[in-house]
């Protein structure tokens, strides 16, 4: 498997990318590096009608400003994001692609009224870029409630489901892996 770059987009605190990295190490078995550069997302991303970022032009963005196709990049962030069709968007990914990105924006608890924590976020924060990622080898979401691919639409969705794959969806992502 490709190694893994994650990017902060914005502030992002090292101790939670370096956690990250570390799960991410063990769930997908390849290295997982941390950009000391900063992004900063275009100017055009941002509606101020929503008060949100268009995600798909971070993404492409991102193409633009990487463009190695050595590794897989993962973006990480604090700023709302949104697509085309939703409200609002923990993450997305090119599927199958090189690119990722995943906000901890609603995935902290403080949003949702409750106090930090910040081993749930982590938590949270897993599931998602694991879920990101494997949307970047060409798996599709999953019917399985408790599989990482499964798309979430709320906060309660994404606490429910397991940080790793089904036994289906690692299957596939173990044949996937070898083709790309």
């Amino acid at each position: 498997m490709k190694p893994i770059k994650l990017v902060p987009l914005g502030e992002i605190d090292t101790k939670l990318l370096s956690q990250l990295g570390i799960e991410l190490r063990n769930i997908f078995g390849t290295e997982v590096s941390t950009s000391t550069y900063i992004m900063r997302p275009p100017p055009n991303a941002y509606n101020a009608c929503r008060k949100q970022y268009l995600s798909t032009v971070i993404l492409d963005n991102l193409r633009s400003t990487y463009t190695s196709r050595d590794s897989r990049i993962l973006l990480v962030t604090d700023l709302d994001l949104y697509t085309p069709g939703l409200n609002f968007v923990f993450g997305q990914a090119e599927s199958p692609g090189d690119y990722a990105i995943v906000s901890i924006h609603r995935l902290r608890p403080e949003f949702y009224g409750e106090r930090c924590n910040l081993e749930l976020l982590l938590e949270r924060l897993l599931k998602e870029a694991v879920h990101e990622l494997g949307h970047t080898y060409g798996l599709r979401h999953c019917s399985n409630p408790r599989c990482v691919m499964r798309f979430s639409n709320s906060i309660l969705e994404v606490d429910m489901k397991d940080h790793r794959f089904c036994s289906v969806c690692r299957a596939e992502l173990l044949k996937l892996s070898r083709i790309s």
